[in-house]
């Protein structure tokens, strides 16, 4: 089936869930400061809805 041309793409969507379900998992190192992996979690956290924002920001700028 094909996606309608002003529907937000899937890999946005996709990405917008796995956010979602991190920053819902409490167990995760992106909420602990002294798990040993928190930093790294931040920082590719941080790249993540860097990346997804300008993907965001390309489809808003086609519609």
């Amino acid at each position: 089936m094909a996606e309608k041309p002003d529907s937000l793409p899937q890999e946005i969507m996709e990405a917008e869930n796995f956010i979602n379900e991190l920053l819902s998992d409490t167990k995760h190192p992106v909420h602990n400061r002294a798990h040993p992996f928190h930093q790294d979690s931040v920082n590719a956290l941080n790249n993540m809805m860097q990346r997804l924002d300008a993907m965001r920001d390309e489809w808003l700028s086609r519609h």
